[in-house]
């Protein structure tokens, strides 16, 4: 039995094995590792975090010609992502963890027959109706641990139990190959079909993505590590124009929503005595309110300081004709819901 700390490590491994399965190329300095793969280089799991590591594999990834670059990480590091954000990325979605023991798989028949074939070091399971394949999984071994990745089913074939029958078959193969435990990255919707065959949760993890054009320039670097870091001193010292702080930098959103990535209310409460006319202002969608950006990235302190100086509580964004409170009802936040409320 692994504890949590050695499953987290395992996800890490897996994964990284399974991105350079897949690539071309695996470099590796500084305790980082980008591993390219065609078009799309990926930063995966740092093992250092300082400036010079992450700019060595920006750099490099922009001299490659890469124009798309992820980077994952196993919880959420908000030092890591300043770095990045400062760097052109946006901050991305979050994996959620899960891990099986597969002593504890269920003992049960299958309700549709999976097919495997190997492939390499990977091995593709599939169900199939009488002419093509309506889901499939991947399980990718590596030292005892056995990854589950791209797991899918066609729309039209959804809720008869074939995710369940893959997911089973999956973990039965990693045993037969010697594993003893089984990881993956869940969807919400995923999460619920994993824990009923045995999965539990491990944790939350991040992911930042930078997209063609997406690049800053030394000024807009300085300033977002100023702001992500909670550098008054040295955001004070930049000096930044009123259009600087309302402009969005690289794919991260302009400073205020910055602040809200990184946790930083004194940031913002700075921002706001040089721009009070931000506090309600559109941050760059329709409607798209520092509260509403609180909500979505679950920054209670921002909005303690939003609302503080007067935040339109009542103002609903353009895609989705939401107030705050909605969408930090939609989101689950309860303590901005509270705020609000």
């Amino acid at each position: 039995m692994r504890d949590r700390e050695a499953l987290l490590r395992a996800v890490a491994a897996n994964h990284r094995a399974w991105f350079r399965r897949h690539g071309d190329v695996a470099e590796r300095s500084r305790g980082i590792d980008l591993i390219v793969n065609g078009r799309e280089g990926t930063i995966a799991f740092p093992a250092r975090r300082s400036r010079a590591a992450v700019a060595w594999a920006v750099d490099r990834a922009t001299a490659l010609g890469l124009p798309t670059v992820s980077c994952w990480s196993l919880s959420e590091d908000k030092a890591l992502g300043t770095l990045l954000i400062a760097r052109g990325f946006e901050w991305g979605w979050q994996p959620w963890w899960m891990a099986l023991d597969l002593d504890a798989l269920p003992d049960e028949e299958l309700r549709h027959r999976v097919r495997s074939r190997r492939r390499g070091a990977i091995y593709v399971l599939a169900v199939r109706d009488e002419r093509h394949n309506i889901g499939g999984v991947v399980v990718n071994p590596w030292r005892g641990i056995a990854g589950i990745y791209d797991m899918g089913v066609r729309p039209e074939y959804r809720r008869r139990g074939i995710g369940r029958a893959l997911t089973l078959a999956a973990g039965r193969l990693a045993r037969d190959l010697g594993c003893t435990h089984a990881v993956l990255n869940a969807t919400p919707e995923g999460e619920l079909l994993y824990r009923t065959v045995g999965f539990g949760r491990l944790g939350e993890g991040r992911t930042w993505w930078r997209h063609p054009g997406e690049h800053t320039t030394p000024r807009q670097q300085e300033l977002v590590e100023a702001i992500g870091f909670g550098d008054l001193a040295r955001l004070e010292a930049s000096e930044p124009t009123d259009a600087e702080l309302e402009r969005s930098i690289g794919g991260a959103g302009s400073p205020l929503v910055i602040t809200v990535l990184t946790g930083q209310p004194a940031v913002a409460e700075w921002i706001l005595a040089r721009r009070p006319d931000l506090v309600s202002a559109d941050l760059g969608g329709v409607g798209y309110t520092l509260l509403h950006a609180a909500a979505e990235w679950d920054a209670p302190e921002v909005a303690a300081v939003a609302l503080a100086r007067g935040a339109d509580t009542t103002i609903r964004d353009g895609v989705h004709n939401g107030t705050p409170l909605r969408w930090a009802e939609h989101f689950g936040r309860e303590r901005i819901a509270a705020m609000l409320g």
